[in-house]
């Protein structure tokens, strides 16, 4: 590609001794030539320049003028600029480079700077910039792909769903563009089927993982009859995939005739609100986690559920101090919660959704270190 180079200097000489230097000693370059700073910032803004060699003294608008400019627009700020000036005080070459030159050089040049120096400097200084320019186009360009794949995580996990024998409301808050935190509830006939897991990481990588094994997941509900054999073959392919690179804190249940069949993979304890008796308690059986060893079975527990009780399920980082807090909060502390506030699950749900976020210190005024992912299902 060819590179302009605007020459700024008041004096006709001095543009052309160093466009004959150049020329003679870098390929593919054209040059723009002007006499004052106004004339060399309008070039700057049409967004034509590469490099600029600058004298400090000239018309209309001075050398230090210039570089002030040019560093105050975002998008032009890094084009490297060579001050070849007569000023030769070390106050005044002190100034133009901490403004934000990027060299400097005293008129008149030595042959030697003519001839290697000055050419030398400007092919690295080139080099340099289009180096810059990539890096910064390769990472506009990553950034649209997150939007992009953020926007397509966010259509698969749904908020809220109405299922013939359930009810879904749910809270997905990603700490970064990117989560690891999923959750399904789907029915097929009379089962449904209930899942939220957890990816170690964040980011791309905990993204993908995830929408892997909820796609995984839809596909092992219509193959395996149990919540344990939904989970043992998660893990035992997960594990060939990763090789224990990372692992899943999962949770698989199933609502059939009245009977919620679970097992867990080390995944915090879902909380149910049995409103037949109007109790609160926590489902504490646990497994090991998803993909850190082969071939493990998984043990199943099952409980009654009766119609208008309450599963909620919830990722660890609801638990998880935030950036600015100390104290990491328990299964204990949740379930001490919703027991206070359970008659909301009937009048307002959303509402008591979006409190638990709020006290536990997950809304938006809070930096998050985890993903937050909270489920509350209701059995019709």
């Amino acid at each position: 590609m060819a590179y302009n180079i605007l020459i700024a200097d008041d004096m006709l000489l001095n543009r052309k001794l160093i466009r004959r230097a150049l020329e003679q000693k870098i390929d593919n370059v054209n040059f723009l030539e002007v006499d004052d700073g106004n004339k060399a910032l309008e070039y700057i803004r049409k967004g034509v320049v590469d490099i600029i060699i600058l004298d400090l003294i000239m018309p209309k608008k001075n050398g230090f003028e210039v570089i002030k400019e040019v560093k105050s627009l975002e998008e032009y700020s890094d084009i490297p600029i060579i001050v070849n000036s007569a000023m030769d005080e070390i106050d005044t070459i002190q100034e133009a480079l901490e403004l934000g030159a990027t060299d400097y050089f005293t008129k008149p040049l030595t042959m030697q700077q003519m001839q290697i120096v000055l050419p030398v400097k400007v092919k690295n200084a080139l080099k340099a910039y289009q180096q810059k320019r990539l890096l910064l186009e390769m990472n506009q360009r990553m950034k649209d792909q997150l939007k992009v794949a953020t926007a397509l995580q966010n259509i698969l996990i749904d908020e809220s769903k109405s299922l013939p024998d359930v009810e879904m409301i749910g809270k997905y808050i990603p700490s970064s563009d990117l989560s690891g935190d999923f959750y399904e509830c789907l029915q097929i006939e009379d089962k449904v089927w209930l899942f939220i897991a957890d990816v170690s990481g964040h980011g791309v990588a905990a993204a993908m993982i995830s929408s892997m094994m909820k796609v995984m997941f839809k596909n092992l509900v219509s193959q395996y009859s149990t919540p344990a054999e939904v989970l043992r073959e998660m893990n035992a392919t997960f594990y060939n995939i990763t090789h224990g690179t990372y692992y899943i804190t999962a949770f698989v249940g199933l609502i059939q005739d009245g009977v919620l069949t679970y097992s867990n993979g080390g995944h915090p304890y879902p909380i149910i609100v049995d409103t037949s008796d109007n109790k609160v308690y926590m489902l504490e059986n646990n497994g090991f986690l998803v993909g850190i060893v082969n071939d493990y079975e998984y043990t199943m527990h099952r409980i009654k559920i009766d119609p208008d009780s309450y599963i909620i399920m919830y990722t660890d980082g609801l638990l998880e101090p935030g950036e600015e807090e100390n104290h990491m909060k328990t299964c204990d502390d949740l379930l001490a919660y919703i027991d206070k506030h359970k008659d909301m699950l009937k009048s307002d749900p959303i509402f008591l959704l979006d409190s638990i976020v709020k006290d536990f210190g997950k809304d938006t005024g809070h930096k998050l270190k985890d993903d937050v992912a909270l489920i509350i299902v209701r059995k019709k």
